[in-house]
């Protein structure tokens, strides 16, 4: 508030003579100075060395001449840090133009603050001088709040974080008696008594006491809001980690009794390690689950999170009992698809964080497997009722599908996996959701065929099923590797698949546990790219997978068969009929063998090869898959529309280079239809290699460009939004054989 009265003072004053003295013996106010400077006032400083009479006589002459011939017309402020009796040139100006005296700085402030808040002034006169500085930038109420010993001068919760994010740099500007203050306010939050310390010192003991607080959880309502600011700070928040790394957690400390918005992944994992000892002590698990609770509902903590922490409670918290009122197959597969799949998600989660530190997998993976135990009793209970429903899929879509149709075929997507995609997407686009049954053996050349071909179909090459696919639907598909998807395409129908997550199940097995998230970000990528190039998306897949986790050779199933045989992991074929009442058998004909069999078991057959990631089972992790629809949703505004104006021009361009017009439509009058930011990618096979600048485009405007083939003979220009990457339009150009007679006729 001083300096706003200050600036006053001063503009009042050299409104008048374009001239004002600010007499300063004490240098109390040296602090304002800097502020007029700063403001780009002119200010001519007298020589605190002139001691001699002589000396401040001729130092007074010069600024007085300095200020008659090089600012005769500007506003000048002379500083004076001398008393009013030693002046000599200046001091008339003191009388006839204009002087702001602080010789007594204490009075006047007290006069300023009286004649203001009209409350009597207690405070000793180093504070009250110490507190003028504090004031700079703040209000009156602050004053005010001083004044009645409400507030105090250094406020913590405003000066901490940027001390503890760079000490030294802190201090850097700050007056002596301020830095004063400040550490005194640091020790008596320490406990400490005052001494001299390096304040990259006094900054680790300030943090870590904070951490020491968090973790005995007695930390003060004061620090603790202090440590949430500190979380919560886009600018600080660095600094809370770099700290955090360097702060020893005692051996001796209670991991129960830790404040659950401390931010120690250390702390969490010692709580992992301790409930999974004690897997079997259920009274204990629902104790301690529910004190991780409190940390996933604490927005400070959220940042420091384990992934796993969610995964967790999702295991530990979940109820089976509605599976009791599952009277049939359909209502199990609801409540597999309603809920269970969560159960499945978090498991592979936990595999994939702790699958090699089995004293914490294997009590988890076995609760787990009590959990699924009885969701595979109610399973295998109706499994009489159960019916594929995959054959022909893909046929029958197609052969009612209108253009912009596109497919995505996965292999080896679990249930979970495409519920994890739609959530992702659900917030931008509609999403609808139904549920296929696949055929057994669940296993890709099996399923794939059910998919593209008919009932009975087997086909092993992909090629052939695709070929099928065309003569079953007399379609124009482009059948293309998901990833291999980008803006250029324009087919009006289009099969994408996707078999990156099955071929690297089969091939790392466990060791595949990491690479899950990553194939889950394409499949939302590719969706969206898709749905803002036109698209209406269909999500299937052949079958899903089981996830055996960590398997000892007494787990694998006996594969006691009679007659020629061919075992596999999760099924077997035979020739002849079994009798085995723990297996389910399928009448399937496959060369020689009449049968399938697979086991009411999610666990494998003995049989050759490597065990964790399979598929061929009747589990519902196997055979219940998504049937998942994306489409964009109705927009309640349609945004200007634009197109690609000379078409007809780029079917056949004699040169190198060629030109496109965007033209946008006419205005409507709609607000959000006035104008467009737009940009145009340039594709040939598949593979961008140019772009446009991000420009902005008004109705009724056109904008050229001009691009170079770049050596290409066919280019696909493509106009997206710039801003939500919708495709707007689309043109494939050629270039024409015939050559470039320009300049020669």
């Amino acid at each position: 508030m001083i300096d706003k009265w200050f600036i006053e003072d001063i503009d009042n004053q050299l409104a008048k003579r374009k001239r004002v003295v600010v007499l300063d013996p004490t240098r109390s106010y040296a602090f304002l100075i800097k502020l007029l400077q700063d403001k780009g006032y002119t200010v001519l400083h007298t020589d605190e060395k002139a001691a001699k009479e002589w000396q401040r006589v001729k130092d007074e002459m010069l600024l007085r001449y300095q200020a008659e011939t090089d600012y005769a017309d500007q506003n000048v402020v002379f500083y004076a840090t001398r008393p009013k009796e030693q002046l000599s040139f200046i001091f008339d100006y003191c009388f006839t133009h204009g002087c702001v005296d602080f010789s007594q700085p204490v009075q006047w402030l007290k006069e300023r603050l009286f004649a203001a808040t009209g409350l009597q002034i207690m405070l000793e006169s180093n504070l009250l001088l110490t507190a003028a500085k504090l004031s700079v930038g703040k209000t009156l109420e602050w004053w005010k709040k001083i004044l009645q010993n409400l507030e105090d001068l250094i406020s913590l919760e405003d000066e901490l974080l940027p001390f503890l994010s760079n000490p030294v740099g802190y201090f850097a500007n700050k007056d002596d008696d301020i830095k004063r203050l400040f550490e005194e306010k640091l020790f008596e939050l320490l406990g400490q008594p005052y001494t001299q310390k390096p304040p990259q010192t006094l900054a680790k003991e300030v943090a870590h006491l904070i951490f020491t607080q968090l973790l005995n959880n007695d930390i003060k309502p004061e620090l603790l809001a202090i440590y949430r600011k500190w979380v919560d700070s886009q600018t600080y928040s660095q600094s809370l980690k770099k700290y955090a790394e360097e702060y020893k957690i005692p051996a001796d400390v209670n991991i129960w009794n830790v404040h659950p918005d401390h931010c120690f992944k250390q702390i969490d994992l010692c709580q992992l390690k301790e409930i999974a000892q004690n897997f079997r002590n259920r009274p204990f698990v629902g104790e301690k689950i529910q004190k991780l609770q409190e940390r996933v509902k604490s927005r400070y903590a959220r940042q420091f999170l384990p992934g796993w922490q969610n995964d967790l409670i999702t295991l530990v918290s979940f109820d089976t009992k509605p599976l009791a009122g599952c009277s049939n197959i359909h209502k199990v597969v609801e409540f597999y698809t309603s809920s269970f799949y969560k159960v499945d998600r978090a498991i592979r989660n936990l595999y994939a964080e702790f699958i090699n530190e089995e004293e914490i997998i294997r009590p988890i993976q076995e609760y787990y497997e009590s959990l699924n135990s009885e969701l595979l009793s109610h399973w295998f209970e109706y499994i009489n009722e159960y019916k594929p429903n995959q054959a022909g899929y893909l046929a029958d879509l197609f052969k009612q599908a209108q253009p912009k149709t596109a497919v995505i075929v996965g292999d080896g997507i679990r249930y979970e996996m495409a519920e994890y995609v739609s959530a992702q997407l659900s917030g931008s686009f509609q999403v609808s959701k139904e549920v296929m049954l696949a055929g057994v053996p669940s296993e890709t050349e099996h399923n794939m065929s059910a998919l593209y071909m008919q009932a009975g179909e087997i086909d092993k090459l992909q090629k052939n099923r695709e070929k099928r696919l065309l003569e079953l639907t007399g379609k124009e598909i482009v059948f293309k590797n998901l990833e291999a998807l980008n803006y250029g395409e324009t087919a009006d129908y289009l099969v994408l698949t996707y078999k990156d997550i099955d071929s690297a199940g089969e091939k790392l097995q466990l060791g595949a546990l990491k690479l899950f998230g990553e194939f889950e970000k394409v499949l939302v990528e590719k969706i969206e790219l898709l749905i803002k190039k036109g698209y209406k998306v269909h999500l299937v897949t052949d079958h899903g997978f089981v996830l055996t986790g960590l398997l000892d050779e007494a787990d694998k199933i006996e594969a006691d068969v009679s007659g020629k045989a061919e075992i596999h992991e999760r099924y077997i074929r035979t020739v002849e009929k079994q009798n085995k009442p723990n297996w389910v058998e399928f009448t399937e004909k496959y060369g020689d063998r009449n049968y399938v069999y697979v086991t009411k078991n999610h666990r494998p057959f003995k049989s050759v090869g490597v065990y964790g990631f399979a598929h061929g089972g009747l589990t519902p992790q196997e055979v219940i898959i998504p049937n998942f629809v994306f489409e964009k949703k109705q927009a309640s505004v349609e945004g200007l529309k634009v197109v690609i104006q000379n078409k007809s021009e780029l079917a056949e361009v004699v040169g190198e280079n060629f030109g496109l017009k965007v033209k946008a439509a006419e205005s409507t009058g709609d607000l959000f239809a006035a104008s467009r930011k737009i940009q145009v990618i340039l594709f040939t096979e598949n593979k961008q290699f140019s772009q446009s600048n991000i420009a902005a485009i008004e109705a009724g405007k056109t904008i050229s460009y001009e691009f170079s083939f770049d050596r290409n003979s066919v280019v696909k220009a493509v106009v997206i939004d710039a801003e939500s990457k919708e495709q707007l339009d689309v043109v494939e150009i050629k270039k024409s054989s015939a050559r470039d007679l320009d300049g020669l006729l």
